[in-house]
């Protein structure tokens, strides 16, 4: 349970408060985990895998706005503090073994432990920083230093995802990721 670990470190006492409610969870790649205007009770822990989160656009299109890998945690926001406007899905691009939890369950420890509190902040504050980075480094950024940046982030983006959801992410056509990764190959070369 890498994923617990990752934001705060947490006492065996605390980490039992959650483990015993834990539930194993597997679905195939193409699988949708987390289905767009239908409540998730479940925060999920990636054990192994890779998923996608994504909307549909007022054209029709998906467009891709997080990649999640092991030791992610993936959940619905509508669920979570209900934010009926969010209207995302979570896709498997691989085939996945999740651990997950109530969300109800997460929100008690949150409550009652001084630890758990701490660890919902941690995890907060770390995906709130994250996501201000990636929007202001993306702001002036052109379509090649988005890619290398992506990628130079994290390698499996590079490795696991399709071309056309690294493009939906990044705003291009996929021409424009495959003539960037032909570009750079040439270069290596």
């Amino acid at each position: 349970m890498s994923a617990i670990e990752r934001y705060h470190k947490l006492s065996s006492q605390s980490k039992n408060l959650i483990t015993d409610e834990l539930e194993v969870f597997r679905l195939k790649k193409g699988e949708v985990l987390i289905h767009e205007h239908r409540p998730s009770p479940y925060l999920y822990f990636i054990e192994k895998g890779a998923v996608k989160n994504h909307y549909i656009d007022e054209k029709g299109n998906k467009q891709v706005v997080w990649f999640g890998f092991e030791g992610d945690i993936c959940f619905s926001l509508n669920s979570y503090i209900n934010m009926s406007y969010m209207h995302e899905t979570t896709e498997l691009m691989e085939d996945s073994l999740f651990y997950r939890v109530k969300i109800s369950h997460v929100k008690a420890l949150f409550k009652d432990y001084l630890d758990w509190a701490n660890w919902g902040r941690c995890f907060m504050e770390y995906v709130f920083i994250k996501t201000v980075k990636e929007l202001d480094e993306y702001k002036a950024l052109t379509a090649k230093e988005k890619y290398l940046n992506l990628i130079g982030n994290n390698q499996n983006v590079k490795e696991r995802v399709p071309l056309k959801d690294i493009a939906s992410y990044l705003g291009v056509s996929p021409v424009t990721i495959s003539r960037l990764r032909k570009e750079l190959d040439d270069a290596s070369s």
